[in-house]
């Protein structure tokens, strides 16, 4: 735990310099969302942002203005988290049962026509164990890879359509958001046990990618952005958007800088996704309003719209 406090202490010190002001590009009215995943398709410049507490998918416009694209338990949708849109115009959500479910342990893979807004193909692992699918990574291939952060697995589909372990259960303590390399030979992925750690998508060697003074934890969404990384950090203080610039070959970190920290808006910051030079992030998931309470909001009279937020990565 020591370890802990003061790589808390460090950071928040290198936080207080460099900082840009951010900007709230949009508002979501429904204060009960609680949301996790949000993308962006550049073909229709939408929005996609998703709801655990609702199990649906908000579309959002340029303008602001908010639809359903999938609505509440639409297609047996669950818990929807992570999300990304595919070459194809193709939209892959991963949902899964509730965590106080314990008869239903189910972990899906929903993907939609986003012009025909009709669910294409649903992948579940339904084996009596708990998975999470948390985040999902799509290469130039539109090959699939996803996180499931209870059971330490990586899982892959493929241009079979099969749904299958790609890393071993085990292997990580609570992946959580995947990007991948320029070149697509290797995966980054954030966990728990060992910070963000590559992974060879041919040999599937793994590695953590090391800074020289400072231990990385608590990224949960993470995205390539040029020749670096960017993480959500909302686990320890401050909660934060951290730029992680890496080497050449993509072994180590070379240098941290903090975006955008400890803004009066933040209540637990999820996930975003990279826009040409900007970062748009959900601000403020409060996720903490259903943990431990069976999905049930704590507060509903403290609950806040949702706040999507933007900064400039260049």
């Amino acid at each position: 735990m020591k370890h802990f406090y003061l790589f808390a202490f460090i950071i928040t010190a290198m936080a207080a310099h460099g900082q840009q002001p951010p900007l709230t590009t949009f508002t979501i009215a429904e204060k009960d969302l609680i949301p996790e995943g949000i993308t962006y398709d550049p073909a229709e410049k939408v929005f996609y942002v998703s709801s655990i507490h609702k199990r649906k998918i908000v579309r959002v416009k340029e303008n602001g203005e908010t639809s359903d694209f999938v609505a509440s338990g639409q297609d047996s949708i669950l818990q929807v988290l992570g999300m990304t849109v595919d070459s194809r115009g193709r939209l892959w959500a991963c949902n899964n049962s509730p965590e106080h479910d314990t008869l239903n342990r189910i972990a899906n893979i929903h993907l939609y026509d986003l012009k025909s807004k009709k669910l294409v193909r649903k992948y579940t692992v339904r084996d009596g164990k708990r998975h999470l699918f948390n985040d999902v990574y799509i290469n130039a291939k539109d090959e699939a890879f996803i996180t499931d952060s209870e059971t330490g697995a990586l899982y892959h589909i493929g241009a079979d359509q099969k749904l299958e372990e790609f890393i071993k259960p085990g292997t990580f303590r609570y992946p959580n958001g995947i990007t991948a390399s320029a070149d697509e030979r290797k995966l980054f992925v954030s966990s728990a046990g060992m910070g963000i750690v590559s992974i060879d998508t041919e040999t599937k060697g793994i590695a953590p990618l090391r800074h020289d003074k400072y231990f990385i934890v608590a990224t949960d969404g993470l995205y390539r952005y040029k020749n670096s990384l960017v993480g959500v950090q909302n686990v320890i203080y401050p909660e934060a958007i951290v730029k992680f610039a890496i080497n050449e070959d993509a072994t180590k970190i070379d240098d941290i800088d903090f975006l955008i920290s400890d803004q009066p808006v933040f209540d637990i910051p999820t996930t975003g996704v990279v826009v040409g030079d900007d970062f748009y992030f959900i601000a403020n998931s409060q996720l903490l309003q259903i943990i431990g309470n069976k999905g049930r909001i704590k507060n509903p009279e403290k609950l806040t719209p949702t706040t999507i937020m933007k900064i400039k990565l260049n």
